[in-house]
């Protein structure tokens, strides 16, 4: 248990000699400045892009089915999502607050925004009928 004590205390004092011979050296106040002005500088918002509708739409297979026709399913019967005649407000809407009393659940809270506004486009644009828009 002493040898690791030693050890330690090594490598602790050796860790504590190269931070003041940076400091010494000036090259630590080169690199807060560095960090200092890349904190404060103003950048623009960079939106990673998440997954797209398709993958976000495995959440809702279960009850809608893969082509999304719906029928019997664990929460009752899914909607066939190729016929909606739901707006894409409305879509969104449903995904976020659910529709409790036909069984769909609520994805609030579940999925942010920009996931729900991403199904809901994937919903009106990719998965339904074409003769149906």
């Amino acid at each position: 248990m002493q040898n690791l004590n030693t050890k330690t205390s090594r490598a602790g004092l050796s860790l504590a000699l190269a931070i003041a011979a940076l400091c010494l050296s000036g090259v630590a106040p080169r690199f807060s400045a560095t960090a200092q002005a890349q904190e404060t500088d103003d950048r623009p918002v960079i939106v990673v892009p998440r997954a797209g509708g398709r993958e976000l739409f495995q959440s809702c297979v279960l009850c809608h089915k893969y082509d999304g026709r719906g029928g019997p399913s664990e929460g009752g019967y899914g909607a066939d999502l190729r016929v909606t005649k739901l707006s894409y407000d409305e879509l969104v809407q449903v995904i976020a607050d659910g529709r409790m009393e036909k069984g769909m659940p609520a994805f609030k809270g579940i999925l942010d925004d920009s996931k729900i506004a991403t199904l809901a486009n994937f919903i009106r644009n990719d998965l339904r009928l074409k003769d149906q828009q």
